[in-house]
């Protein structure tokens, strides 16, 4: 009996960082046994166009909405046939790709959730034309779709991160390997090397700087040997779970940090120092705190993550 296929909802917003996006899934992503569905949302025309009433100016209205809404879907209609061609030229059969244009219903943001809701694996969304700016980590859709969590995975696309190099953010909680086995079964793992990493804080990262010296040095060098040998079985069985993947042993590197200030910026300087282009992380770890869509590194990493994609599993 074969396998269920993997669903891939791509949102497509008509933008050439939209279509970047589309680039990092198919060179990425694993072609067999996925299916991918490229989604636009059409915008309604604003409000404020219709403010005036039905005033002498009517019929010619009437006509440049026409002519606004045509518009709108030719472009639609030619960036995603784009994207198309972008994945079918990196190895997605042409039957496994659906493209999807649709009138926006409540929002773009929320029209992209509610789709996603529909039986989909993994939702891929770029952080959006405005986090560009100085001040925006996400742009506005971006970021309600993300705190929303509509699908059990969701990757966010910063910049042009297609790489063969792969940084999984491991811990210690129950979906560690859930993690593990989204990175290495759904991006490619034909080419992919994969870098098993985990950071553990110091004392002087929990603790006001001035009060750690409370504890002896003994004490606090203990804590991390502790530390690590908690997290020695759980790397064991993510190296034999990526051999049974047939992720070769000369592609899986494993790498603790030890005594960092932040577990998210010591991933994101990993990251960077290894050249991967992918990091991989649970969506919420040890604490699962259930008031909170998402931990708080992981929260961290949407913040800093903006050259790579980043990969939440739920």
């Amino acid at each position: 009996m074969s396998e269920t296929p993997t669903r891939i909802l791509i949102a497509v917003d008509g933008s050439n960082e939209s279509l970047n996006v589309v680039r990092y899934v198919g060179a990425s992503a694993q072609p067999a046994g996925t299916e991918v569905v490229l989604y636009t949302v059409l915008s309604k025309i604003p409000e404020t166009f219709w403010d005036s009433g039905k005033d002498s100016l009517w019929g010619p209205k009437i006509e440049a909405a026409r002519k606004w809404e045509k518009r709108q879907l030719d472009h639609a209609v030619g960036t995603i046939n784009s994207a198309f061609q972008i994945l079918t030229e990196h190895g997605f059969p042409p039957a496994q790709v659906t493209t999807k244009i649709s009138p926006q219903l409540e929002g773009v943001a929320r029209d992209i959730i509610a789709e996603a809701r529909r039986q989909y694996d993994i939702l891929v969304i770029g952080r959006g034309k405005s986090a560009s700016m100085q001040d925006q980590v996400l742009g506005s859709v971006a970021s309600k779709v993300i705190g929303s969590g509509p699908a059990p995975a969701i990757w966010l696309v910063g910049a042009k991160p297609i790489s063969d190099r792969v940084l999984i953010a491991m811990d210690h909680s129950a979906s560690a390997l859930k993690v593990v086995r989204h990175g290495a079964t759904v991006l490619n793992r034909k080419t992919n090397s994969i870098t098993l990493f985990h950071a553990i804080r110091g004392i002087a990262a929990i603790s006001p700087p001035e009060m750690a010296d409370i504890f002896p040095r003994s004490y606090q060098e203990q804590l991390i040997r502790d530390a690590e040998r908690d997290m020695q079985p759980v790397i064991l069985q993510a190296e034999a779970l990526l051999n049974e993947l047939d992720i070769a042993p000369d592609r899986i590197a494993t790498r603790i940090a030890t005594g960092v200030r932040s577990r998210a910026a010591s991933i994101i300087d990993e990251a960077q120092k290894e050249g991967c282009g992918t990091i991989v992380v649970g969506r919420r770890g040890v604490t699962e705190v259930s008031d909170f869509s998402m931990g708080r590194v992981t929260n961290k990493l949407v913040q800093l993550a903006k050259e790579q994609a980043l990969c939440i599993v739920g």
